[in-house]
């Protein structure tokens, strides 16, 4: 039997009438198709699709930085997680300021230390230091940066700690 020929779209894209065609070509019964390899090939050629997607996503947005800042508040929690690889992750409580000028507390605010370390931060310093002024109680001011997208081994979430600041105890009146 010679070598069946296929196009690009009928190899990874079959159409019922082209899986009837090759049933036919090789002289078997058109009831005996194989339905399971017309969807096999259509679910290969979403997940490949969704694989190329997803890692030129991820890919591209982890070297695009869209945002940088500085958030003041006092650190709550600082851990490292991870089943299959570990992170550096970390919450702060963030204030918020009335119209009388007392302080609130507006949220928690969930950041990452970014363990690639792109921008010569020190990992473990920053660890450290983190760990230090939330046993204390300090308040701190984080400076971040934001890329679009992390890899699951380099970080949690899109917020990556790149210093802090220990600031002064404020007194409320």
């Amino acid at each position: 039997m010679e070598k069946e020929k296929f196009t690009f779209r009928q190899k990874w894209f079959p159409t019922m009438d082209d899986a009837d065609k090759l049933e036919r070509a090789r002289g078997g019964d058109y009831s005996a198709i194989g339905v399971g390899q017309f969807f096999s090939r259509w679910a290969r050629s979403i997940f490949l699709a969704g694989t190329l997607i997803w890692g030129g996503y991820q890919g591209i947005g982890n070297n695009i930085e869209y945002s940088e800042g500085q958030r003041v508040g006092v650190v709550n929690k600082i851990s490292e997680k991870g089943l299959i690889w570990k992170t550096k992750e970390g919450q702060l409580s963030l204030e918020g300021r009335t119209s009388t000028g007392d302080y609130t507390g507006a949220g928690v605010w969930d950041f990452s230390i970014d363990k690639s370390a792109r921008h010569g931060e020190n990992v473990d310093g920053l660890y450290s230091q983190i760990s230090k002024e939330m046993e204390n109680g300090q308040r701190v001011k984080i400076t971040y940066k934001e890329p679009l997208a992390t890899w699951p081994w380099r970080a949690d979430t899109t917020y990556l700690v790149q210093s802090v600041e220990p600031l002064e105890t404020k007194t409320i009146k």
